[in-house]
């Protein structure tokens, strides 16, 4: 672990909780419906406010006279982007390029609208410093438990997405939309073993996941087509859940 954002101090804090607020906003508290429907522009709008609203309520413990604003331009230049990408979805069909790029540009925003202030403007909301007389937080500590929260929301959320995108749009095996749910849901947990072992070092143990999921599914593997879309998605998944592993190796 290479502390770089926790040595930031409250600056470091800003920015955990800038990202958090986007990846609440944007998976959690975006429902499918609502993700497919963003080509039109009543479900765009909701979502838009949903994502402004989520932002402010994580945000709340630094919102300060300088740091609303940029608050405020990263939700309202949320309203773009998302769009742009909705648009394209709706052209050309998702894929884990066009969700990826979405996501760029969303963390492209965050990261410029944090730079704008200088790091010593971050700082309590004075709700917390003139009301309840608090004069800081655990800064390391929070911005550790933002990065974590929203690494593990997106390794769901996102992870799934991406999966998705590089799958083939053709199940070899088409199954209900049950099993569908059920292999989301156990990619996300495999994702998610894979982020605690990381994590702690415990990457030998990779192995014994990517085996236990083999063995439940050894008698399809059987069939190539099969097999080959297997290989894809599991591949895939741990790939992700690697580079996050990466990733908060480097923040925390």
């Amino acid at each position: 672990m290479s502390g770089w954002l926790t040595g930031l101090g409250p600056a470091g804090t800003a920015l955990a909780l800038l990202v958090l607020g986007h990846v609440l906003g944007d998976f959690v508290f975006q429902t499918d419906a609502l993700a497919m429907a963003k080509h039109r522009l009543r479900p765009l709008l909701t979502h838009w406010g949903i994502v402004c609203l989520v932002h402010a309520a994580v945000f709340a413990p630094l919102l300060t006279v300088q740091s609303v604003v940029v608050v405020a331009v990263i939700g309202l230049l949320h309203l773009p982007i998302d769009a742009v990408s909705a648009q394209l979805r709706e052209r050309s069909g998702g894929s884990a390029l066009l969700f990826l790029g979405d996501q760029l540009a969303h963390l492209l925003v965050i990261l410029a609208g944090w730079a704008l202030l200088a790091p010593g403007v971050w700082r309590l909301t004075p709700l917390l410093t003139g009301i309840r007389g608090v004069t800081q937080l655990p800064w390391a500590t929070v911005t550790t438990g933002a990065v974590y929260l929203a690494v593990f929301v997106f390794a769901h959320e996102g992870g799934n997405a991406i999966v998705r995108g590089v799958l083939p749009d053709a199940d070899p095996i088409p199954g209900s939309e049950d099993e569908l749910e059920v292999g989301s849901l156990i990619g996300s947990l495999e994702r998610w073993i894979i982020l605690f072992l990381g994590v702690a070092g415990l990457w030998g143990a990779v192995g014994l996941v990517v085996a236990a999921k083999s063995i439940a599914r050894f008698e399809e593997l059987k069939k190539q087509p099969f097999a080959e879309y297997f290989l894809v998605g599991t591949l895939t998944s741990i790939l992700v859940a690697i580079a996050l592993v990466g990733l908060v190796s480097v923040l925390v």
